[in-house]
């Protein structure tokens, strides 16, 4: 799939990104410096769903717009249901905020759920790109410009710095990044810190990953490139 942008062609791999899961923990305890980080991305157990036709609705189920099992109208559903979707949808259907990117172009930002948002980039009223992040960081390269959103809703964008793997790199913040291709559009990249110890590790699976990781945002394309940026 191709995604145009006025005046310049962005490349297809990674763009229209559900970002794929980074698997990424810092283990190390926080002391100011950037490679002796506390751990991030750390996500506890999602809601479950409740069970029943007119039980009561889990937090999850009644914030979805979903009309849940055994209500075949949202008229049917249960009250909790009736009174929260419309909320919801309403929602979602308007971004938060607005915020420039590296490249001029504008990112909106829409809360989906806890731990859960999307952003789309739009330049000149079209949208070039859609970023998901749903209980994990994503992360997009898009014609050398680079953006995080993170699983709080927080973007972060900058151009160039990339390194095309395999092989190892130094990365800003003092982290280095061993990258290795394991298929084809698949790479994955171990965060090693100045111990020597690896502190975590991204995987970039037919599309960009992306990564938080104390402030240091770290991207990985499926066609291998990371950067890194404070």
């Amino acid at each position: 799939m191709t995604t145009h942008r006025a005046r310049r062609t962005v490349r297809s791999a990674g763009l229209v990104a559900v970002a794929a899961a980074a698997a990424f923990t810092l283990t190390a305890c926080q002391s100011g410096s950037k490679d002796a980080a506390g751990p991030t991305n750390k996500v506890a157990g999602s809601a479950s769903r409740s069970t029943g036709n007119a039980g009561a609705l889990s937090g999850a189920e009644a914030s979805s717009g979903k009309v849940p099992t055994g209500a075949r109208t949202e008229a049917e559903a249960p009250a909790a249901y009736r009174a929260t979707a419309p909320a919801a949808a309403a929602k979602a259907a308007s971004p938060v905020r607005t915020q420039t990117l590296a490249d001029g172009s504008t990112a909106e930002i829409y809360e989906l759920g806890a731990l859960h948002y999307r952003a789309k980039i739009v330049h000149s009223g079209q949208v070039l790109a859609t970023l998901e992040a749903n209980q994990h960081d994503a992360g997009l390269d898009a014609n050398d410009m680079f953006v995080v959103l993170t699983l709080g809703g927080q973007v972060h964008s900058w151009m160039g710095g990339g390194h095309t793997g395999p092989g190892t790199f130094k990365l800003a913040g003092g982290w280095t990044a061993e990258v290795t291709k394991i298929g084809a559009l698949r790479y994955r990249a171990q965060i090693i810190g100045n111990d020597g110890a690896v502190y975590g590790t991204l995987e970039a699976n037919q599309q960009d990953a992306g990564l938080d990781a104390n402030g240091v945002y770290i991207v990985l394309s499926a066609g291998g490139v990371i950067s890194a940026h404070e």
